[in-house]
C-alpha cells in the first residue's frame, strides 16, 4: 500500500488545478455534488485500462449526469448499511444498558459513581466495536458497488467476508490514514478563508478511492476472486493526454 501516493497522485494530472476547482464546485452542491464527484473518481479508477495518474480523465461538467449515475450506487449502499447497522446497534445497546441504569438509580453515591465509570467504559467498547464492524462491512461493499454499478448485486456477503478476512490489516490502516489525512487537509482548508475546505474535500475523496483501488488490487494478488466489471463503466471518455 502506497499511502502518500493516494494524495500526491492527484497532482500528476496536467490539469490538476482545474480538476481541483471543478471538484470543489461540485462539493458546493448539496447532496448531488458529492455523488457527482464520486462518479468522476469511479470513472477514473475503475472504468479504464490505463491506470496511470498522468492520464486520469479530466473533470467534465458535460458528463454530470453520467458521473451522478455512477456515484449513486455506492452512496445508496453506504446509506442503507449505515442505517441498518445503526439500528441494530441501538437495539443491542438499549437492553444491555437499561438494567444497569436502573440499578444505578437505586444505589448509593459511591456505588453509583463506580457503576457509572464501568458503564462509560462499556459504552466506549461498544462504540469501538460498532465502528470496526462498520468499517469491515462497508469497505468491501463500497468497492463492489463501485465496480458492479447496481444495488442488489453489491450485497455479496461472501465477498465481504473473504475481503475483510484477507485485507483486515490494510483496511484498518487505510481507514486510519484517511481519518488523519482528512483532518489535516480540512484544517489547511480552513486556513484558506474556509473556502479551501471544499478543495480539501476533493483530495479526501481522491485519497479514499485511490486507497480502495489499492486494496482491491492487493486483494486480487492474494488470490481473491475478481468482481465482474459493469458494462456501465465501459463507455468512458478518452483519457486526458499528458503534456509534452
Amino acid at each position: 500500500m502506497n499511502y502518500m501516493a493516494s494524495i500526491s497522485d492527484f497532482f500528476k494530472s496536467p490539469k490538476w488545478m482545474m480538476n481541483l476547482l471543478l471538484g470543489g464546485v461540485c462539493c458546493l452542491i448539496p447532496v448531488v455534488g458529492p455523488l457527482v464527484l464520486m462518479g468522476w473518481l469511479i470513472t477514473g479508477f475503475w472504468a479504464r485500462e490505463d491506470q496511470r495518474c498522468e492520464t486520469f480523465p479530466d473533470f467534465d461538467f458535460n458528463l454530470f449526469g453520467k458521473y451522478l449515475e455512477r456515484g449513486v450506487w455506492p452512496f445508496l449502499v453506504m446509506l442503507v448499511v449505515s442505517l441498518v447497522l445503526g439500528l441494530a446497534m441501538s437495539f443491542l445497546i438499549v437492553p444491555i444498558t437499561l438494567v444497569p441504569g436502573m440499578l444505578m438509580a437505586g444505589s448509593d453515591g459511591h456505588a453509583s459513581g463506580a457503576a457509572g465509570a464501568v458503564m462509560a467504559l462499556f459504552m466506549m467498547v461498544i462504540y469501538v466495536v460498532m465502528v470496526l464492524v462498520m468499517i469491515f462491512v462497508l469497505k468491501p461493499l463500497l468497492i463492489r458497488a463501485s465496480i458492479v454499478q447496481d444495488f442488489a448485486p453489491s450485497f455479496d456477503f461472501g465477498f465481504v467476508k473473504k475481503f475483510a478476512a484477507t485485507m483486515w490489516i490494510e483496511i484498518l490502516l487505510s481507514s486510519l490514514f484517511i481519518m488523519i489525512a482528512s483532518g489535516l487537509l480540512m484544517c489547511l482548508g480552513m486556513l484558506a478563508f474556509c473556502v479551501g475546505i471544499y478543495l480539501a474535500m476533493v483530495l479526501v475523496y481522491f485519497c479514499w478511492f485511490h486507497l480502495d483501488k489499492q486494496l482491491y488490487a492487493l486483494y486480487l494478488e492474494r488470490g481473491g476472486e475478481p468482481v465482474p466489471l459493469s458494462p456501465k463503466l465501459q463507455d468512458v471518455p478518452p483519457p486526458s493526454m499528458p503534456v509534452g
